[in-house]
């Protein structure tokens, strides 16, 4: 039987807030790499951390297309949930505009949205709980009414998301 080589470590190369070890015999030895998504691209290993925190500029420059809501809980600024479990960016955002006086709404919101009832007209859709119509956007023009609306009502947000290659996203504050 072969004795084993004695571990020696000579390099200590962090990755996020992990490091790995290069031993002497050229073995690379990644601790928790559980926590990683593996890819071999060109030859190259790419490892991609499954879970990342994201401030909202960070969250908002994603590919969030396919990406679905884990955890959505917004509170407003009387320390009231107004939007809790939602696993869609629309449910989340008419929770936001129904706890909004509609001229903040008017002011500040990204989306076109009127006062009569329109339904599939102009990709506009009667949303009953709020009394006005919305033109949909996309999840991340979606996403992006959400952060601002929440900032512009001083409401605290906690989301959760996971994308559509299985990273999970957490939004941190800035």
């Amino acid at each position: 039987m072969a004795a084993m080589e004695p571990r020696c470590e000579m390099n200590s190369i962090p990755i996020a807030e992990e490091k790995y070890i290069v031993e002497r015999s050229g073995v690379i030895i990644i601790p928790n790499i559980k926590n990683y998504f593996l890819e071999i691209i060109n030859g190259e290993l790419k490892l991609t951390h499954k879970e990342i925190y994201a401030t909202k500029t960070e969250l908002l420059e994603m590919n969030i297309t396919h990406s679905k809501i884990e955890e959505c809980e917004i509170i407003n600024n009387k320390g009231e949930v107004i939007s809790k479990d939602r696993t869609k960016y629309r449910s989340a955002r008419n929770d936001i505009y129904h706890s909004t006086p509609n001229p903040i709404i008017s002011e500040h919101s990204t989306c076109n949205w009127i006062s009569t009832k329109k339904h599939g007209e102009k990709g506009y859709w009667w949303c009953e709980d709020i009394g006005m119509s919305v033109q949909n956007k996309d999840a991340k023009g979606t996403l992006r009414e959400i952060l601002k609306m929440t900032e512009v009502n001083n409401f605290t947000i906690k989301l959760t998301i996971k994308l559509k290659n299985g990273v999970i996203v957490h939004l941190k504050d800035e």
